[in-house]
């Protein structure tokens, strides 16, 4: 049964939403549905049941959204869907998702998805009682519609920065993230400051330094008069000319998630009002990041393979469309390398798929440490991974595909000290195309050259050329005469 509200999603326009299908429309279906419907980057392409009177069923049905009754997979493979949630807690339903032939869409079951919303709604729970406690704080209640507002990242950690100055008088501010596995902070956010200022964006945090010290403590760290603490040794403050400032700790129950700094260009006294507001201000500031990483994590499902991490297929076509339109426009190369796994059906029959699945991850890893920082790497199909280099001419992406090729057959990925190897298939548009080529044209040109060079015996690079198929490398060219 399907409703007679459904329209393919297929018509939809192409504006970068996210396309969800919700499988399993109970009070939990229900719960995350709602919460979807507040967000601009989605759009519903189904919600399913076999209850046609479960909560999140109704749901839709107020929302004029399309709903089906029945087996969702029959239905699932008429849409075109970015993300699937399997609510259900059924490991068939789990495993059937998965299998499906030309699945175009990533899978998030349960147990993932109610965590990441209860955390929302914990979140949520936490800025309602804080907004009764404000009461009488006026700006902080400004500060809180702003942060509720914003829909980005930069948009909270400008919010809180400007909060931070606004709360206090001072002339300028600075937003910290921390990354404890790396115990560095992250400069996000800044205002008041030179442009040098944002020259010095990572730091480490120091042993016995007072950044330790400020994310140590559950209150803020006040410095009136910095001549008055000859400790002090930041260079970047210094030359800026601040002469005091405030820190706040940003803690979490998991512990500390940044530093936000209020300074001045001269000495000044801090009241206990305003270390107050300060404290409360932290807490909203704590909340509406902690709600907005859940919200990005969510959303990077949608376009992150779950096996290696790497960009999927959706999101590299998005990004493939842009960059060939750039190149066209510019006149500049750009350049596909489409790599394939040599005999992996062999690794999985031999080592089983757990293996497999260790190798597509470990490859993973291996060209991101390889490729540049602006390249981008996605995997394509099963053992198949696309890497698409902007401002990259054909002797550039051979010579980049080359080292891929040699770091993978020298890094040992399998047991018993089994060899593993990749072919590549190379296609570049070069600056005096004739005409912008379709996406599928060009990957087609990469999957051909990639064809002939397994087909030459594997473990080898080949390039895509108009007159012929392809033609190997000069490296290869040299080996095989």
């Amino acid at each position: 049964m399907i409703s007679q509200h459904t329209k393919s999603t297929r018509d939809a326009n192409r504006d970068g939403l996210t396309r969800i299908f919700l499988i399993g429309a109970g009070k939990g279906g229900r719960a995350v549905l709602s919460r979807l419907l507040r967000f601009n980057w989605v759009q519903i392409a189904g919600v399913s049941d076999l209850n046609p009177q479960a909560p999140g069923i109704l749901l839709a049905q107020e929302a004029g959204l399309p709903f089906f009754i029945g087996d969702p997979l029959q239905f699932l493979q008429g849409l075109d869907v970015n993300l699937t949630f399997d609510l259900t807690g059924d490991q068939l339903m789990h495993t059937r998702l998965l299998s499906l032939p030309s699945r175009s869409f990533d899978v998030v079951t349960g147990p993932v998805s109610y965590l990441l919303w209860s955390m929302i709604q914990e979140l949520e729970e936490q800025e309602i009682q804080l907004r009764a406690h404000l009461g009488e704080h006026r700006v902080l209640l400004e500060i809180n519609q702003m942060l509720s507002r914003s829909e980005t990242s930069e948009q909270i950690f400008e919010a809180i920065v400007m909060g931070g100055i606004r709360m206090t008088g001072m002339p300028a501010g600075s937003l910290s993230i921390f990354d404890k596995q790396k115990q560095q902070l992250f400069l996000v956010a800044a205002k008041g400051f030179s442009s040098e200022f944002f020259k010095q964006a990572i730091y480490s945090v120091r042993t016995g330094g007072l950044t330790e010290h400020i994310l140590s403590r559950n209150e803020p760290v006040l410095i009136p008069n910095i001549a008055e603490y000859p400790s002090f040794n930041n260079p970047v403050l210094l030359k800026e000319g601040v002469r005091s400032l405030i820190a706040v700790p940003l803690l979490s129950e998991k512990g500390p998630i940044g530093i936000l700094y209020n300074d001045d260009f001269k000495p000044r006294t801090f009241t206990p009002s305003m270390l107050e507001a300060l404290r409360l201000l932290a807490t909203l500031a704590v909340i509406a990041i902690q709600k907005q990483q859940a919200l990005e994590e969510i959303k990077s499902l949608s376009i992150r393979d779950p096996l290696t991490g790497l960009y999927n297929r959706r999101y590299l076509n998005e990004i493939l469309i842009a960059e060939m339109d750039r190149a066209f426009r510019l006149n500049r190369p750009l350049s596909i390398l489409l790599i394939d796994v040599d005999y992996f059906k062999s690794v999985n029959d031999r080592f089983g798929h757990l293996v497999g699945d260790q190798v597509l991850h470990g490859l993973s890893k291996l060209f991101g440490l390889i490729i540049r920082p602006y390249d981008t790497v996605a995997r394509y199909g099963g053992e198949e991974f696309l890497l698409l280099m902007s401002e990259t001419d054909e002797p550039e992406a051979v010579a980049a595909a080359e080292r891929l090729r040699s770091a993978t057959a020298s890094e040992r990925l399998l047991p018993e000290e089994t060899p593993l190897t990749c072919s590549f298939g190379i296609s570049t548009m070069r600056g005096d195309e004739g005409r912008l080529p379709t996406p599928e044209e060009f990957i087609q040109r990469a999957d051909k050259a990639l064809y002939e060079a397994k087909r030459a015996g594997r473990n080898r690079v080949h390039v895509f050329r108009a007159d012929s198929a392809s033609s190997p490398s000069v490296s290869e060219s040299e080996k095989t005469r």
